[in-house]
This record gives C-alpha cells, structure tokens and sequence, in this order.
C-alpha cells in the first residue's frame, strides 16, 4: 500500500519515499507562483536566488 496526501479537491496525491527536485529556469521569475493542492497555500518567486528565500507567502 503506498503513502498519499489527500488534496483539497478531494483528489489523492502518491507520496514518494523520498524528495525530487523540481527546477524552474526562467529569466521573468516573479511571473511565476506555485500553489501546494494540499494545504492551498500559495508562493510567488520573487528574484532571490538563494535556497529558502526565493518564494514570498502570497495567500493562504
């Protein structure tokens, strides 16, 4: 039986045993936000590009 997380539509994400990496390259990167379908929260890029501050909170 495999681990998942229950998103907010009610729709079941497959959790991996462990973490992938998931890479945007763009030069415009406060044009793109990311959303986590489980929580509902939700990031804008914001131009840092150091790990752990290149995303702002923009709602939740």
């Amino acid at each position: 039986m495999s681990n998942y997380r229950k998103l907010k539509n009610g729709e079941k994400a497959d959790e991996l045993n462990s973490s992938i990496q998931l890479i945007i390259k763009t030069k415009c990167p406060t044009k793109w936000i990311i959303e986590d379908l489980e929580t509902g929260q939700r990031y804008r890029a914001n131009g840092t590009s150091e790990i752990g501050s290149m995303f702002d909170l923009i709602d939740y």
